[in-house]
């Protein structure tokens, strides 16, 4: 089925569930996605793994047995697929290159570390991360001669111990191989114990979004890989801007992965429209939010930064949207908001959009509020001291008395990006560059 006759049909009558297997071939001027090409300058860390698993029936399983024709023989894994999916999947169809490679396999850990050990691209096994991190080796660590080759380690584990995924690393360059799999896809959350998927579709069905639940066949190393399966209208979705969830109800991706929130949150303003996000998700999200505040301080930081400085996000949309779902109250905890009218040069900045919707607090309690939730020291007396700034240029219009004060606040902010907060707060005087190029060598007199 060609890709615009499928879009056809899922837009005509999508129901919640159905496997599709479609050609990805673009064509000039048409609206259709593009193959995953791979060769030598596209993709190129990818080629060593597809070449493995296109060779894993020739894969030993250790053991011999008697054939009355052959004699003694061992025998061979049966061939293995191998699989493109999540954010890749993604990435490729919106013409992105990928960040991050997630592949699944209609293997086991130990036939996948089998392919991979036995193969002719000369795969080195190093030693397992440790799985509750006491023992985690850098990169820079490892021997060099697995550092300049390839090598792969078991790198997620279930509650029991049981490993989940493999990763191997190519000139420096990730990719996470995991058996299919009907256990929670989340990288945060270790599943109680892993269970094998005997299909895509059960592989699928415990993603979060549907755009993340795209999978693309990889059958050749050397030129295009055109299938792509779909079995929850991602696809369709993806182009038609539509965030939606793998299931029906919002709670129990929530519940399983309160993280989910912050997920919706990113990905309605990287590929969806944030004021057409599902009223039932805006009303899960709410109802969850104690779950949500329980989630590492870091891990929110980081997933709402990632959100706000991505370079195809719309800051303002992106702040208002995360006010309207209560998430602001989680990233900054116990401030006071104010969103309202956010001028038209905001821009994807932590620093920035971070002092516009905090600048109605008090700049001391801001350092403090967000030191303990996430935020790096430096971060947070950056942001006050933007809050700072306003207060004294805009609210006190600079008043002398509080110069020296100022003076002796320091910063790691450039003079440029100063500038920038001053002019987006509503400075248009000079007073604000006279201040910053003041030679304050000696301070005595003040």
């Amino acid at each position: 089925m060609k890709f615009s006759e499928y879009l056809n049909l899922k837009e005509s009558k999508e129901p919640s569930f159905i496997t599709s297997k479609v050609k990805l071939q673009k064509t000039p001027g048409s609206k259709e996605f593009s193959p995953l090409s791979i060769n030598k300058n596209s993709h190129a860390n990818l080629r060593p793994i597809i070449k493995a698993f296109a060779a894993s029936n020739q894969v030993g399983l250790g053991y011999t047995t008697i054939d009355k024709n052959k004699g003694e023989v061992e025998p061979q894994l049966k061939k293995k697929s191998l699989y493109l999916t999540g954010g890749a999947v993604r990435d490729h169809l919106k013409g992105k290159t990928p960040r991050n490679y997630d592949l699944v396999a209609d293997a086991t850990i130990s036939e996948i570390r089998m392919i991979l050990s036995q193969s002719e691209e000369n795969f080195t096994e190093v030693k397992p991360i440790d799985p509750d991190h006491k023992n985690d080796k850098n990169y820079d660590d490892l021997p060099v001669q697995s550092r300049n080759n390839k090598f792969f380690y078991a790198s997620k584990w279930d509650k029991q111990g049981k490993e989940l995924e493999i990763t191997v690393k190519i000139k420096g360059e990730e990719f996470r191989i995991s058996p299919l799999s009907k256990s929670s896809k989340s990288k945060r959350v270790s599943p109680e114990k892993g269970e094998a998927a005997s299909s895509i579709e059960e592989d699928a069905a415990n993603r979060d979004l549907t755009i993340n639940s795209l999978y693309i066949p990889l059958s050749s190393a050397d030129g295009d890989n055109s299938d792509l399966i779909d079995p929850y209208g991602g696809a369709t979705h993806l182009k038609n801007n539509q965030i939606k969830i793998v299931g029906d109800k919002i709670e129990d991706r929530l519940k399983d992965d309160p993280a989910t929130a912050l997920r919706l949150l990113n990905f309605n303003a990287r590929y969806g429209n944030p004021d057409m996000l599902h009223k039932d998700y805006r009303n899960g999200i709410k109802s969850s939010m104690k779950d949500i505040s329980a989630l590492p301080k870091e891990y929110i930081k980081k997933e709402f930064i990632d959100g706000l400085e991505n370079p195809d996000v719309d800051p303002r949309k992106y702040m208002k949207m995360a006010n309207d779902l209560d998430i602001l109250g989680v990233v900054y905890p116990g401030a006071n908001f104010d969103y309202q009218e956010i001028p038209k040069d905001f821009r994807n900045d932590r620093w920035l959009g971070s002092a516009w919707v905090l600048r109605n607090n008090d700049p001391d309690s801001i350092k403090d509020s967000l030191s303990s939730n996430g935020w790096t020291p430096q971060e947070a007396n950056d942001i006050a001291y933007l809050i700072k700034l306003y207060n004294w240029g805009i609210r006190n219009n600079y008043n002398p008395e509080n110069f020296y004060d100022m003076k002796n606040s320091h910063c790691g902010l450039t003079k440029n990006k100063i500038q920038d907060w001053m002019k987006m707060v509503g400075d248009k005087g000079d007073r604000l560059n006279n201040f910053l190029s003041y030679d304050d060598s000696d301070m005595n007199a003040y």
